[in-house]
């Protein structure tokens, strides 16, 4: 399964939302639960719940945590103390108790241990795997009821902006066994798009990329005329590392354009779910860029060449085009625009061989998820502990006071980090680009929320001329990525993956050779060291060596999952 690629941390730093103390209703009324002794609650009951209600007496949940060496603290707090627990305990009488913390690192091996053992808290965070051998051996909570009855509006609706999908990965036999957790910067913004350096576009006369024929057009005037002025041959038309589907530099959005889907699976003509990488429509795409490479639009090394050994490629002022996402205009300001004040980028849509508009293949919405245990005596309180987080997060604007909930710039603190259950709208970054352009149209953004406010100062700094900010104008501006996103969900497409389960048995086993195999296999073809009909051999061998076995499981998971 395809994992979730990472912003930089600049950039979801930035995108974090924020959260005070509010006052909060007492919840006398009976905690209710799908455990049998709750089953004899009435439906009138279950209208009477208060979803952000307050323990009367308190109640004490136990969970378990990661942490890493982003996790600082000020003078007197922890993990287990700290602004969030203290909002719990004051305001809805809810107190959430770490069995034990470790290191991110060590988190699967001590959560292995204590799924062995049984040994498991209330609530928990687990991935698909996880989740799936929780409930395969009936150590889950049913959460249907409970989120029925005490989700929020808003919670249900932030579920829904995937179109339900993260849902559908923690239903097993119609019975939802987990809460995905989803990401502000996820959904349709992780779509890829085109980076191109602008001011080369015009120096060399050449046309915005409409076509794939446009982008190789671009591509060889940047490798063959001297984009750079330095009278040599030494830039790249086209940026590629060595991973081939993420970082900056990756070849999936192009294959898109050729109505390609490597490493997703998605419904062929008949309804079957087929996987993206071997299917005929991924050949026409590989030959091309075996044309491009061969042609010298590609660098020669870019088959042991890092994101990292890109992006100082573009330092460098070696490399004008390259497909990748919607944050990386932060690193191209870092790594070039700062350097070099003349380097000007801007982020183009994905595009086709005819000029039609692409369906950019988009990340999994949700690989982690929050499960309950087993006969809790309060499942309910894991959906508690959401409703609060998205309420004072999304639901209460209070922009116009200091943010206790932000990174901290002079100490490097984000007490955001420390709630135990997060979960995020995916529009929320699209969202604030909408509002941020409509305020920058009136001139008046002193009603703007987190994070737009944010975005509405930076911008109107650099209108003012602060260059620093160029990366916000890059990112959240008129024609910046964010434009490309919205133009994305405009036009209503973006393909997600159809297997939203967890690995199946031969998956689990097979997996990692098969990727192998096909990074090989892709790499040789760029490269010219094997003919473009070595895909077909490819697809062959995949099948054999436990594709078309992956590809039964997947379609029995999906046929009982529809």
């Amino acid at each position: 399964m395809k994992k979730r690629s990472l912003m930089t941390v600049s950039f979801s730093t930035l995108l974090m939302a924020s959260i005070v103390v509010s006052g909060c209703t007492k919840d006398t009324k009976p905690a209710v639960s799908s455990s049998p002794e709750s089953k004899a609650t009435t439906a009138a009951e279950a209208q009477k719940v208060d979803p952000l209600g307050k323990y009367d007496p308190p109640i004490e949940v136990t969970t378990v945590r990661q942490v890493d060496a982003t996790f600082k603290y000020a003078e007197g707090d922890s993990i287990d103390s700290n602004i969030w627990t203290k909002i719990f305990e004051k305001d809805y009488g809810l107190k959430v108790k770490n069995l034990w913390t470790v290191d991110s690192s060590q988190y699967r091996q001590k959560l292995n241990v204590s799924i062995a053992s049984g040994d498991l808290p209330d609530f928990l965070e687990v991935n698909k795997e996880e989740m799936q051998r929780l409930n395969e051996a009936g150590l889950l909570e049913d959460l249907t009821t409970v989120w029925k009855q005490y989700a929020t509006p808003f919670a249900v609706d932030v579920l829904k902006q995937d179109n339900g999908i993260g849902l559908k990965a923690a239903t097993f036999n119609g019975k939802l066994m987990g809460i995905p957790r989803t990401y502000s910067n996820g959904g349709v913004s992780t779509a890829q798009m085109i980076w191109v350096r602008t001011d080369w576009l015009q120096k060399l006369n050449l046309p915005e990329p409409k076509t794939i024929e446009d982008v190789v057009k671009i591509a060889t005037a940047f490798a063959k005329q001297d984009p750079d002025g330095n009278g040599k041959e030494d830039t790249f038309g086209f940026g590629l590392n060595k991973e081939l589907f993420s970082g900056h530099g990756v070849i999936g959005g192009f294959l898109n354009g050729y109505n390609a889907y490597p490493e997703i699976w998605t419904k062929d003509a008949n309804g079957k779910l087929v996987f993206g990488s071997v299917q005929p429509a991924m050949k026409a795409g590989l030959k091309q860029l075996q044309e491009l490479y061969k042609s010298g639009l590609i660098d020669k090394e870019f088959a042991v060449k890092t994101t990292t050994k890109v992006q100082e490629d573009v330092a460098a002022g070696r490399l004008g085009l390259a497909y990748g996402s919607v944050a990386d205009g932060g690193y191209i300001q870092k790594e070039n625009h700062t350097k070099d004040p003349k380097a000007q980028w801007k982020a183009y849509p994905i595009v086709s061989t005819d000029g039609k508009a692409v369906n950019p293949q988009l990340l999994d919405t949700a690989n982690v998820f929050y499960v309950v245990k087993k006969g809790a005596k309060h499942p309910e309180a894991a959906i508690k502990l959401i409703n609060i987080y998205l309420k004072h997060f999304y639901e209460t604007n209070y922009s116009p006071n200091p943010n206790p909930f932000i990174t901290d710039p002079k100490t490097g603190i984000l007490p955001a980090k420390y709630a135990p259950v997060v979960i995020d709208p995916l529009n929320t970054n699209l969202e604030a680009f909408l509002k941020v352009q409509d305020a920058l149209k009136s001139g008046d953004g002193s009603k703007l929320g987190f994070p737009a406010n944010i975005h509405f100062d930076r911008l109107t700094k650099f209108k003012a001329g602060d260059d620093s900010m160029w990366f916000s104008n890059a990112v959240f501006g008129a024609e910046g990525s964010y434009s490309v996103i919205n133009q994305y969900n405009n036009n209503k497409v973006g393909k997600y993956n159809d297997f939203v389960g967890a690995a199946t048995p031969t998956m689990a086993e097979k997996q990692a050779t098969l990727k192998k195999m096909q990074d090989q296999t892709f790499t040789k073809i760029i490269m010219g060291e094997v003919s473009i009909d070595e895909f077909d051999k490819f697809v062959a061998d995949w099948k054999k060596q436990g594709g078309d076995a992956i590809e039964k499981e997947v379609n029995d998971w999906y046929n009982k999952n529809k």
